[in-house]
């Protein structure tokens, strides 16, 4: 396994992604350590001077008005843990937890908080060694941070709670003492550092986005197999077109469903009358322009691309800022008391790429709806069955993706809106980032398998494409990405189970196993 060096803070988010999933370890420069240990010396000074410094030698919250006497200052920051062990549903995945342990580590190493370089230390050994807290899903109200979720890491290091380690769950005293790894004992503010911040909901939704982003790449993979399927002339996806708008992300969808298709030789721009009426209207064989979710597919779906890009800088800026309260300036030892513990870019930016899954998952209704009815279809079977009428084909497959897609407009509210004055009405305003990252992972979830669904159909429309017209041929990327998804399931010949197929299809999505097309 590799070891990843924390020595700037500049971390990518696919290395956040692999240690994440526990394919590196890390390991903290000591000119941090030092830079850490200034800090902390800087805030013991201030420390003698008794003066207020909130959550350190004053109450908590609406309590901020109440001195804490100097011999109660490290009880004060362990009570801390206690009280806000209080969380509830189930616990987090077990690549979520580390992704939370990580951006607790790298929010600490920049310095404003505080702890001691042993706090750092004995965080990097947990995650190093596989300590997973179990931490409840729910509790988080994003303001003064994710403060119940992360209570549990900041407990573990402390010998309590529970925990997973060597595939068992058990009393984090337990693992710490197998591992052979210290019990942390608290200190002034280290528990307010700890629990204080973004490190929750920002950890959960850089998994949500680099999830979904997989997913926005594979459904640009199916609406190429769907025009592939039905013919749809290319003419709409010319990049003047495209260029002339000068959106980057249409651009990028443009040149996307360019290079899937761009060797296509199915349709044809050749039209002949069927009819002439006594106006001397002609009727043309086929229409000049095809519907809107295949002909403006760059302008509607290109948004999207932008919007993740924006998504990843908004979550990077969170990732490697300062984000608990009060920061202590580590070259004078200046206690500020600020906010930045409030997870409103968070909330506003997942609650967008909520929307973003549920346009993604509008688009590919609509492209299945045509291939689904041979009105539309251009000449193929009504539910893409092999034999109408004794089979059904993919119809229920087609209610179950309708289902799934009324469940992610319900789900796209914003969760942002909603905020409830709590704490003593300290925190009047909440931000809810935690309710809008999980959020997106759910629709993400959802979105995998209607994209599954989508390509599922796409490959059984190109089958029986293919059985009606021998000269019929796909792209080379569209044929590598086809190739790929029947390697996993087979044509519909007559009517079975597809759920598995569903599964299997969404497996590979998010293992990355399917041949798509990235224009990078």
């Amino acid at each position: 396994m590799g070891v990843f060096n924390i020595d700037n803070l500049d971390i990518e988010i696919n290395d956040i992604i692999n240690i994440s999933l526990g394919k590196l370890k890390i390991k903290i420069d000591n000119k941090i350590l030092n830079f850490l240990q200034q800090g902390r010396e800087k805030l013991e000074e201030k420390l003698k001077e008794y003066k207020p410094i909130y959550g350190i030698n004053t109450g908590f919250g609406g309590n901020a008005d109440l001195m804490i006497p100097y011999d109660k200052l490290d009880y004060h920051q362990s009570n801390l843990l206690d009280f806000l062990s209080v969380g509830t549903g189930e616990y987090f995945p077990d690549q979520y937890v580390r992704a939370i342990q990580l951006n607790i580590i790298i929010a600490l190493c920049k310095g404003w908080s505080a702890v001691r370089p042993q706090v750092v230390l004995l965080l990097v050994e947990h995650l190093n060694k596989g300590i997973v807290p179990l931490i409840p899903k729910l509790g988080s109200v994003g303001a003064s941070g994710d403060l119940i979720p992360l209570s549990y890491v900041a407990n573990s290091l402390c010998g309590k709670g529970k925990v997973r380690f060597e595939n068992s769950i058990m009393s984090a005293e337990d693992a710490l003492r197998i591992a052979k790894i210290e019990t942390l004992t608290l200190k002034s503010k280290e528990g307010l550092a700890l629990v204080n911040g973004t490190r929750v909901m920002s950890a959960v939704s850089l998994i949500s986005l680099y999830n979904f982003e997989n997913v926005y790449n594979t459904a640009l993979g199916a609406v190429s197999l769907v025009a592939e399927a039905l013919l749809a002339s290319r003419d709409h996806y010319d990049m003047r077109i495209h260029n002339l708008k000068n959106h980057p992300g249409q651009i990028h969808v443009a040149k996307i469903l360019n290079n899937y298709l761009n060797n296509n030789n199915n349709t044809s721009n050749e039209y002949f009358n069927l009819t002439t009426n006594s106006s001397n209207i002609k009727k043309l064989n086929k229409s000049v322009q095809e519907v809107y979710s295949l002909r403006c597919a760059p302008q509607i779906l290109g948004i999207i691309h932008e919007s993740i890009d924006n998504a990843k800088k908004v979550l990077k800026r969170e990732i490697f800022s300062a984000n608990d309260n009060p920061l202590i300036d580590p070259f004078n030892g200046d206690a500020l008391s600020g906010g930045n513990f409030m997870g409103n870019h968070i909330a506003r930016t997942m609650d967008g790429i909520k929307l973003d899954i549920s346009l993604v998952a509008n688009h590919l209704h609509s492209l299945v709806a045509l291939m689904m009815h041979n009105g539309f279809s251009k000449g193929l079977p009504n539910s893409l069955a092999s034999d109408v009428g004794i089979y059904q084909g993919f119809k229920g497959m087609q209610i179950s993706q309708t289902a799934l897609v009324t469940w992610l407009r319900q789900e796209a509210s914003p969760a942002s809106i909603h905020s409830l004055t709590t704490e003593q009405f300290n925190q009047d305003i909440v931000s809810l980032g935690l309710h809008s990252a999980l959020g997106a992972v759910s629709m993400e979830q959802k979105l995998c398998d209607i994209v599954s669904m989508t390509l599922i159909m796409a490959c059984q429309a190109i089958d029986l494409r293919l059985a009606q017209n021998d000269s019929f041929k796909l792209c080379e990327n569209t044929l590598r990405l086809y190739e790929s998804i029947r390697s996993f399931v087979p044509k519909l010949d007559r009517d079975r189970p597809t759920d598995v197929d569903i599964k299997i299809i969404s497996d590979a999505i998010h293992e990355k196993k399917l041949n798509l097309f990235l224009n990078k």
